[in-house]
């Protein structure tokens, strides 16, 4: 904490915060976030680092999107992109240098290098969806709320549509299903790909849960037969199609379409979910299909439970060989808890476990 006493530096961090553009000012909000940072309140932190950053101060301002870039590299890894992109193109000496050997870190590991320029704007927006979410994870819905809520104010379309589908979705699990359906109208009508789609599933919830069920299934047609249904949505509205809505077709139907995403983990995600109804429902063929599929994408989340369920369909038909390939390759490819399984089966097969 600052050696002036906490009281007086609180006055002062408050009069700051009214006027951000002097660099006194500036410097005073800038040793509170790194404060705030060192003690490990990290979106606390990140807020008022993003004041800086919004303040459009040449100099501090790309050192503040720096060090919202290294906050939120563990939270929020496009926020951080964009931050330290930021950071790279508009600070100077030391910042810019720093920046530059993070994002090239962050290449080294596997990450999508972003080639685009960061915004001020964007920047700022992004760092309000990441301490949200910070917020969100600690159970802070009041603090997740508020950013999400500054995030949907956003003129870049993105983050805006980002921000009102999580707003949403953070009023829902509040309790507010009012203000929730107000919001997430707002999410689809923005008609963004991803985000609309995931407003949607949000609100089918709330109307089935108020029994508005024909409802439901309009909002969720709405998304799919819109184009919305194109990420991971597209998986959420098909089980909730087939399972919450007794629309067996129309949820095999956004399934297919997920599995033929260029994304592996969405299409692994469709096929999964699109073999359990084929064989809840009697296709064991089509099933057996979609689920060596999935569980050929190697994706743990859902190849391993994919290879787990192979493995018993061809067990009920006597293939002993498919069956024992079926869990090894889950061994191989599925999470810890599908390996395992897998595993304990291979070793009552006599295979090596």
């Amino acid at each position: 904490m600052p050696s002036v006493d906490s009281g007086l530096f609180l006055l002062t961090l408050t009069l700051a915060a009214d006027k951000p553009g002097t660099p006194e000012n500036t410097e005073t909000i800038a040793q509170y976030a790194d404060e705030m940072l060192a003690v490990g309140n990290t979106a606390e932190a990140v807020d008022w680092y993003s004041r800086i950053v919004e303040g459009g101060e040449p100099e501090l301002g790309p050192q503040a999107a720096l060090q919202i870039g290294v906050a939120l590299v563990d939270d929020d890894i496009e926020a951080s992109e964009a931050a330290l992109r930021y950071a790279a193109e508009h600070g100077t000496g030391r910042v810019a240098e720093v920046a530059a050997r993070n994002l090239q870190v962050m290449a080294d590991y596997g990450i999508v290098a972003r080639t685009a320029p960061a915004t001020l704007e964007e920047v700022v927006g992004l760092a309000a969806l990441g301490r949200g979410r910070i917020w969100a994870a600690a159970n802070d819905l009041q603090g997740a709320i508020e950013a999400f809520d500054f995030a949907a104010g956003s003129p870049v379309a993105d983050v805006a549509a980002e921000g009102l589908t999580l707003l949403g979705s953070a009023l829902m699990m509040g309790g507010d299903q009012d203000a929730a359906v107000e919001v997430l109208n707002r999410a689809m009508a923005s008609g963004h790909r991803r985000f609309g789609a995931m407003a949607a599933v949000d609100l089918a919830m709330i109307l089935i849960d108020r029994g508005e069920r024909d409802r439901a299934l309009i909002v969720l047609r709405q998304a799919r037969d819109g184009d919305l249904a194109g990420t991971m949505a597209a998986v959420n509205l098909g089980v909730m199609l087939a399972r919450h809505l007794s629309d067996l077709d129309g949820g095999i139907t956004a399934l297919r379409t997920a599995a033929q995403d260029q994304v592996p983990l969405i299409a692994a995600g469709g096929l999964f979910n699109l073999a359990t109804l084929l064989e809840e429902n009697g296709d064991r063929a089509g099933a057996e299909q979609a689920y060596r599929d999935a569980a050929e994408l190697r994706q743990p989340m859902f190849s391993g439970k994919a290879a787990v369920n192979l493995a018993l369909l061809l067990s009920r038909r006597m293939d002993t060989e498919g069956e024992r390939a079926a869990y090894q390759l889950a061994a191989e490819v599925g999470a810890p808890h599908d390996q395992a399984q897998a595993r304990r089966m291979l070793v009552l097969l006599g295979g090596s476990g």
